[in-house]
């Protein structure tokens, strides 16, 4: 009879401790809690971001293209001076 004078739910009190511990890791490890959701919720975020209007995406490779070919008609084919010749 006296060993149900003390009743307790562990089932309640090891969730809450194994989080606890992982706090504590991420405390000791240097890893911050709040940059760590920052991230998580960056990296999500980043996933369900629509794509960019296509003629604005068009637009800007076209862009870099023109760009890309004005420096290279600019520079020319110069090589580095400590890059070895093929």
């Amino acid at each position: 009879m006296l060993r149900n004078a003390v009743v307790v739910h562990y089932a309640g009190v090891v969730p809450m401790l194994g989080l606890a511990m992982v706090f504590l890791w991420f405390r000791l490890t240097g890893v911050g809690v709040r940059d760590l959701c920052m991230q998580l919720v960056l990296t999500v975020v980043g996933y369900l971001r629509p794509r960019p209007d296509p003629t604005v995406e068009n637009a800007l490779r076209t862009a870099f293209t023109d760009l890309d070919r004005q420096l290279t008609a600019l520079l020319g084919d110069r090589l580095p001076r400590d890059a070895p010749d093929e």
